[in-house]
């Protein structure tokens, strides 16, 4: 277990300092448990959740799921950065899925924060597959004044694969991919964007309101008609939002040590996603603010009708 407790700190020493080097603002680590993620990254409108992992087995259907969910919340991307799983090293260039989240090595990871170089494989059952511009090859197929028949032969498929290229119905092994580009004299590959066009996916939440005060503040944010994420799995307790990015909250007592706890990673997390950060507290007497994040009590919920009063009490309360 030291093991890979040393094997996972030095991999996220690795991708910190990689991020650090690609111009990236980074969270404190997220080291409450369970969390579904290590670290918040930003460069610009690009926002990535990472999970650092030395053996990628390790990330739970759960975690997994309620990764996907903060990052949809978020507009993020979800990311795994991994080493190995029990078959074996993972490949530099592929992407991976572990329990539907893409999962890169680290020298992909770098090479596409540092680079903007995206890898170009995906693993798949029975090999390693890559994705082809259909159109682009039945244009240099015409170019060459081939048929579908004549180009399978060349190389070494049939004419109705060639066909399923063209019209984007079937992806293709990188083998394949490389005669055809070689053959025709032209870049077909399409990289795997990892960074743009994440699917929204509904999935369970993880967590909800359990006790007295998260039911109360649950009611207050739907009574100001903002969406809501609960989660027991993030250094926050509930997200919400109404247009934008969400707001992140603390809730409890203000004498827990895990809420304390949380607060400087809510912060952080706050900051680099450029989101509010609020502590829900059930004591009538407490400090507008704790450790620079404003605190609003129980009894002061009533008096809040609408999003924008909420934003401007968390802005006059905020310590910084």
């Amino acid at each position: 277990m030291k093991e890979l407790t040393k094997a996972r700190t030095e991999l996220t020493e690795e991708i910190i300092t990689q991020l650090d080097e690609a111009g990236f603002s980074l969270s404190t680590q997220c080291d409450v448990r369970p969390s579904c993620f290590d670290m918040v990254a930003r460069k610009g409108n690009r926002l990535l959740l990472v999970k650092i992992l030395s053996n990628i087995d390790a990330l739970t259907k759960e975690d997994a799921e309620a990764l996907q969910l903060v990052a949809n919340f978020f507009m993020a991307t979800p990311l795994i950065v991994g080493k190995k799983t029990r078959k074996g090293e993972l490949d530099p260039g592929v992407v991976y899925k572990r329990h539907g989240v893409s999962t890169i090595a680290p020298p992909s990871f770098q090479e596409m924060i540092a680079e903007e170089r995206m890898p170009r494989e995906y693993a798949q059952r029975g090999g390693r597959l890559v994705a082809i511009d259909g159109a682009k090859l039945r244009e240099a197929r015409l170019q060459h004044n081939m048929t579908t028949g004549e180009l399978a032969e060349c190389v070494q498929v049939s004419a109705r694969a060639i066909l399923a290229y063209e019209k984007d119905q079937m992806d293709i092994s990188i083998d394949t991919a490389e005669r055809l580009e070689e053959y025709l004299e032209t870049d077909l590959m399409i990289p795997i964007d990892l960074l743009h066009g994440q699917e929204e996916k509904t999935l369970p939440q993880h967590g909800g309101p359990t006790d007295v005060l998260e039911r109360r503040v649950n009611e207050f944010f739907a009574r100001l008609g903002m969406k809501v994420l609960w989660t027991d799995r993030a250094p926050f307790h509930v997200a919400a939002k109404e247009t934008g990015p969400p707001l992140i909250s603390g809730i409890g007592s203000i004498r827990s040590w895990s809420l304390k706890k949380r607060m400087e990673i809510l912060k952080s997390v706050s900051k680099v996603s450029e989101s509010d950060a609020v502590i829900f507290v059930e004591e009538g007497q407490s400090e507008e603010n704790v450790s620079d994040l404003p605190v609003i009590r129980q009894l002061e919920l009533d008096n809040i009708d609408k999003p924008r009063e909420l934003k401007k009490i968390i802005a006059e309360r905020s310590g910084e």
